[in-house]
């Protein structure tokens, strides 16, 4: 597990890139609204980071700053759409995270629920469109919704979608993002993962299936 004087992010959050679109924007406001919360649950010092995006992808898509991020996270947040499930990249970030040793933290509760990937959904896609090895994950749910209906419409719409919906899907945005952080810190508290220099060169481009 990182210390308080390790830099190294505690989730990084995958996602599929289309450049100069909303929706690199939109991802990179989520992002900020769980990074915050997440900051402010674990109460980090300065100088560690709660979380980690490659914000600006190059055409050197395996930046520095990626590489030591996605081998030294806790935890890996997926948010998962039909183009996510067809991006080689993202099965690269996956299965790079998924290579890592990991075991659960002495007293810590161990089931399905808490290992450290907690696919969300972006935008809604069906099980037939995605990868067995994303499928076969428990997705986060967003339990504990104050209102009745308000995990469906999380469900049906996606994240992307909800702002669309004005000011109800709004509330259910930022409850789920709050929901999410919330997660990510079970997930930090209860698994240990190996941190150590990922080798990205040799990476499958399909999502495998070794959780």
């Amino acid at each position: 597990m990182t210390t308080s004087a390790d830099r190294s992010p505690i989730f990084f959050m995958s996602y599929a890139h289309r450049p100069n679109s909303g929706g690199d924007r939109r991802v990179q406001e989520f992002y900020e609204l769980v990074r915050g919360h997440v900051d402010e649950l674990l109460g980090l010092p300065v100088g560690q980071e709660a979380g980690f995006i490659e914000a600006e992808p190059t055409g050197e898509r395996w930046s520095a700053d990626l590489a030591h991020a996605i081998g030294h996270c806790q935890v890996l947040v997926p948010l998962v759409s039909p183009r996510y499930a067809q991006s080689e990249w993202c099965a690269r970030e996956w299965n790079a995270f998924l290579s890592r040793p990991r075991s659960t933290l002495p007293g810590a509760p161990s089931s399905p629920g808490h290992i450290p990937v907690i696919p969300v959904w972006w935008t809604p896609a069906s099980s037939a469109r995605l990868p067995a090895a994303v499928h076969a994950v428990q997705f986060f749910t967003a339990d504990g919704l104050p209102r009745p209906g308000q995990a469906q419409m999380y469900h049906h719409e996606g994240l992307y979608g909800l702002p669309q919906l004005g000011r109800p899907g709004l509330e259910v945005y930022e409850a789920v993002a709050w929901l999410l952080a919330r997660r990510i810190t079970d997930c930090y508290g209860t698994q240990d993962i190996a941190i150590g220099d990922v080798d990205l060169t040799g990476l499958s481009t399909r999502f495998e299936e070794d959780l």
